[in-house]
């Protein structure tokens, strides 16, 4: 019974340790294996283990450290054949990897400008374009206001020009009636003067005979 706990409480003290457990990388060296005690004399439990290869950390004793692999093997292997960075390979690897990756980031940057430079142009001559349509729209409305003004000073000249008429024509009517009314006026005065000589005239012609008569009398007389 105390061995089964104390078993249960190994069991549990190992996952603790496992969910906290650190990683280390086998270092440069080809290939590693990992042994079942703290010595090269006790049996391999994984042969082969590359270098970089990342390897969990289980527990730490003298110069030996025991991981596990990949695989679930777990085994001691000595502190020199482990790293807790990346081995050069790797890191190279990795490094060129990284390098790899900004230069394609810096070609779609560059891309990215490109394309931000072309639309920043195309912006700027639709820009120069809407303001030479704007410039040519204010010129066009200057000259229909220009054109208003004077169709304004036409219409005015029209009005002042048909009053001018109106009163001209209202003059001429009244020189027509007056003309008219002296016309008539003279014809009236020339028909009494007619009228007028004609009547002397025959009272001339009455008395002229009467005239002569009575000289001839005396004459005679």
């Amino acid at each position: 019974m105390l061995k089964q706990i104390l078993f249960g409480l190994t069991a549990s003290f190992s996952v603790i340790l496992s969910a906290q457990a650190e990683t280390v990388y086998v270092s440069d060296i080809q290939f590693v294996a990992i042994r079942e005690g703290l010595s090269n004399d006790t049996r391999a439990t994984e042969r082969g283990i590359k270098s970089g290869t990342a390897l969990t950390v289980l527990d730490r004793r003298d110069d030996y450290i025991k991981v596990r692999t990949p695989d679930s093997n777990e085994g001691w292997l000595p502190n020199y054949f482990i790293s807790e960075d990346r081995v050069s390979r790797d890191q190279l690897v990795y490094l060129q990897s990284q390098l790899t990756d900004a230069k394609e980031a810096q070609i779609e940057a560059e891309e990215a400008a490109l394309a931000s430079q072309e639309a920043h142009d195309q912006l700027a001559e639709s820009v120069e374009s809407l303001t030479a349509q704007k410039q040519a729209l204010e010129n066009q409305l200057n000259s229909v206001s220009e054109l208003a003004q004077q169709a304004k000073a036409i219409v005015s000249a029209n009005d002042e020009s048909d009053y001018k008429i109106q009163s001209l024509q209202q003059q001429v009517d009244t020189l027509r009636a007056e003309n008219e009314a002296m016309s008539s006026s003279i014809e009236q005065r020339w028909f009494l003067i007619g009228a007028g000589t004609l009547i002397v005239g025959g009272l001339f012609g009455l008395l002229f005979p009467m005239t002569r008569k009575k000289k001839v009398s005396s004459s005679s007389w």
